[in-house]
């Protein structure tokens, strides 16, 4: 694992769909940037039950040795069809996106035609600025192989709000999971993964590279969902884990997020 390198994105503005987001941590096999189209290692995004919210600016600061990067919610997803945005039609995506994350044995099927109609269609979307929504710190304290990621929200989010904590790389590295002792095929899409199942991994055959969360701890205690998943189509090539939080009762407190990923050999 000596070939491997954990760095905060700085210069790296991403590629397809995600091009121009902000990201967390990068990781890298010698020149290799294993990152792709993923969203990094922590980074943020906020879903209400209309739109899809990211950040394209941030802060990086030294807490206490430790890397700390603040991002600010900034970004605002709409999708267009033949080049003009439909906020009914991004509705319609975002709620359809929720139920295909609860469908994961059907997302195979779904996801089929689903490119083709995008291109015949003209179906993209359309990153807006807003004025900020709030802001969201993460502390990374890199340790080899091993990344402990602390998260806290500096916003106020609505009964209906989730936030979703993104740890990604790239599909066309990441193109297996793991049984324990075998590669064994990816997830199809999205798939809730429960808290007794983890760690669960992503390999890459090519470098032997194995890819894992482990479980997360949240004070006060919040609804917590984690996922997995894997998609490549188009403009889309990511893997990787999401943990989802909310709805979040401020008369609580502020939750802050405490989780590690880690890489080991495997896979080759």
């Amino acid at each position: 694992m000596e070939n491997l390198r954990i760095v905060p994105a700085t210069e790296y503005s991403g590629e397809g769909i995600s091009r121009g987001l902000a990201r967390g941590l990068l990781v890298y096999y010698g020149d290799c940037n294993l990152t792709g189209e993923g969203m990094g290692l922590g980074s943020i995004a906020l879903r209400d039950q209309e739109y899809t919210y990211f950040s394209r600016s941030w802060t990086d600061s030294d807490d206490l040795g430790l890397c700390r990067r603040t991002f600010t919610i900034d970004t605002r997803m709409r999708w267009t069809i033949r080049g003009k945005p439909s906020g009914l039609f991004t509705r319609l995506i975002e709620s359809g996106i929720r139920a295909y994350m609860k469908l994961p044995f059907l997302q195979g099927v779904i996801m089929r035609p689903v490119l083709p109609l995008r291109n015949l269609l003209g179906i993209h979307p359309l990153f807006e600025t807003i004025p900020p929504r709030g802001k969201v710190s993460f502390t990374y304290r890199v340790d080899g192989p091993l990344v402990e990621v602390k998260a806290g929200i500096e916003m106020t989010v609505g009964p209906h709000d989730t936030l979703c904590l993104l740890n990604e790389l790239g599909a066309a590295w990441f193109t297996a999971g793991w049984d324990g002792e075998r590669p064994v095929p990816p997830p199809p899409g999205w798939e809730q993964v429960r808290p007794g199942e983890l760690p669960v991994s992503f390999i890459d055959p090519l470098h032997g590279i194995r890819f894992f969360m482990g479980r997360p701890t949240v004070q006060p205690p919040v609804p917590v969902t984690i996922y997995r998943g894997r998609e490549r189509t188009g403009d889309l090539s990511w893997a990787g884990f999401c943990i989802e939080l909310g709805p979040i009762d401020a008369s609580l407190g502020v939750p802050e997020i405490r989780y590690s990923i880690g890489f080991a050999p495997g896979g080759s």
